[in-house]
């Protein structure tokens, strides 16, 4: 991509330094990329599937590697109520719960759409139950519970069921599990551009300068890896560029801010982020629940809340695997040492842990348990 820029007034200026002005052509050095297919449709209009198509390595539902959820379209002669009253209609899956193994143990692979479409509406379609004839249209579903449940999300199973089920949202259930999977939804953490002044790229830079790139709610110092602190906007409006409304924020802290529960943040980045605050004695042992909460990944909470109502001490965040030679090779994102004991999102991190004598979970045997 070719830009062509005026910059004159910044080369008179530099000629009044007594300094040589360079060539004002420069190349951006990167290309648009063009939207995958399979992003597009699971966005739009959603993919048929069968329940075999879909990957359930994580206990969550994956398709070619993005995060769906699975509903049933065809909903027959009920579809007019379905259409007239949401909790008349078939309730969509977000994850491998009890109905889904029933289904799958019994042969029966319905067809089913995969979408990670997160505003909630689906396009169902039936018959008439008086004239036969097709009806279709779009309306709200309900998630099931026993997908809450099998989850434990929110700690289904030790809070209040109703409170969660009623204020259950997608895009922040999409956000809590974004370390699971390795393609990223279309809007990544932070991005939204559109709503913010022009001079907002360097208003934020100076902030964060200013400020050493150090996160001021968790204290990690990110100077090293600037892109994953964000400037946040406490009071949400994001033309508001006081310095009393602007906090930097590590991309972990941002995405749990009031209103914020759509951001995605990459394994990789999160498991960095742990990491550096245990250099950075932030992350520590013998933390109490509260802070294991605060600073561990948001897709282990329901595992959290489940050893926290069985009476277990509360694990290290971010415990690393080390080779004889004192070299980093893995990473669990729970870990009670003393047991050898630990869960874990990614495969590698599993198998070099267990190749060392842990006892290691994965996210899908951890919900299974």
């Amino acid at each position: 991509m070719r830009l062509t820029v005026d910059f004159s007034a910044l080369h008179a200026t530099v000629r009044q330094m007594g300094a040589q002005a360079t060539d004002p052509e420069f190349h951006l050095g990167q290309k648009a990329t063009a939207l995958d297919p399979i992003d597009i449709a699971l966005s739009e209009t959603g993919i048929d599937v069968s329940l075999k198509d879909v990957n359930t390595n994580t206990g969550l539902l994956a398709y070619k590697g993005r995060q769906v959820l699975l509903y049933i379209q065809d909903h027959g002669l009920n579809v007019q109520k379905a259409l007239d009253n949401r909790s008349a209609g078939r309730k969509y899956h977000v994850a491998f719960c009890k109905t889904l193994t029933e289904m799958q143990s019994k042969g029966k692979f319905e067809r089913y759409v995969a979408t990670n479409d997160t505003s909630g509406e689906f396009f169902i379609s039936g018959l008439s139950i008086h004239t036969r004839s097709p009806v279709e249209g779009k309306t709200q579903l309900n998630v099931c519970k026993n997908c809450l449940e099998y989850l434990n999300y929110q700690g289904y199973k030790q809070g209040s069921r109703s409170t969660i089920f009623s204020r259950f949202s997608l895009t922040a259930f999409f956000a809590t599990y974004s370390s699971f999977f390795p393609h990223m939804p279309s809007r990544l953490a932070g991005e939204n551009d559109s709503l913010y002044t022009p001079d907002w790229p360097m208003i934020s830079g100076r902030y964060r300068a200013d400020r050493d790139f150090r996160c001021e709610s968790c204290s990690v110092n990110l100077s090293n890896h600037k892109n994953l602190l964000h400037t946040h906007h406490k009071n949400g409006v994001k033309t508001d560029n006081r310095k009393s409304n602007l906090q930097a924020l590590c991309v972990d802290c941002h995405r749990k801010q009031p209103s914020h529960d759509h951001m995605s943040v990459r394994h990789a980045d999160m498991q960095l982020i742990t990491r550096l605050r245990r250099e950075q004695s932030i992350v520590k042992k013998d933390m109490g629940w509260s802070e294991v909460f605060k600073l561990a990944d948001p897709g282990v909470h329901g595992i959290l809340y489940h050893y926290r109502s069985k009476g277990w001490n509360p694990p290290d965040v971010g415990y690393e695997i080390h080779e004889p030679g004192k070299c980093i090779v893995g990473q669990l994102e729970l870990a009670w040492p003393f047991e050898r004991f630990g869960i874990a999102i990614s495969e590698e991190d599993i198998y070099i842990a267990r190749r060392q004598g842990w006892q290691v979970l994965s996210m899908r045997e951890a919900a299974d348990q």
